[in-house]
């Protein structure tokens, strides 16, 4: 994946995702909130619970049970210290009733091969480089 992230003004972005287009933002307490989209920080909480979902109802589909009830809640801990982060993350899966311990058993072992479940316990290397603009046009200086 690959992508391009563009100012929509304040602190506000937008990045197109294929035909997806997503907005981030601060809340409006934050210097330059406007409550435009979530920050992408509980986007990224919100990615590895939606991940986990997934792939429990893959599970769930995939054996012809029905998804009904499925739901992950999640609650991210955001914490400053030793730098800014989420420090604590837990999700709670409901599964649809009826289920054996056997299938609950394999919807744990499905929701641990998500690849955002995986990201957090092995963190990928990180890049950064921050590049200069085009330099500001100069005006004409007169004779």
């Amino acid at each position: 994946m690959k992508t391009t992230i563009e100012s929509i003004g304040k602190v506000g972005s937008r990045v197109r995702l294929g035909v997806h287009e997503l907005v981030f933002d601060q809340p409006s307490s934050v210097p330059g909130g406007e409550d435009r989209g979530p920050s992408p920080l509980d986007v990224m909480a919100v990615a590895v619970a939606a991940c986990a979902h997934y792939y429990a109802a893959a599970y769930l589909h995939g054996r012809g049970l029905s998804t009904e009830g499925l739901t992950v809640d999640c609650e991210a801990v955001k914490e400053r210290v030793p730098v800014s982060r989420i420090g604590s993350f837990s999700m709670k899966v409901r599964v649809p009733a009826g289920l054996g311990e056997r299938q609950i058993s394999g919807i744990e072992r499905a929701i641990k091969s998500c690849p955002a479940y995986g990201t957090l316990l092995h963190p990928p290397t990180v890049e950064v480089a921050v590049e200069g603009g085009p330099a500001p046009a100069r005006a004409a200086q007169s004779a």
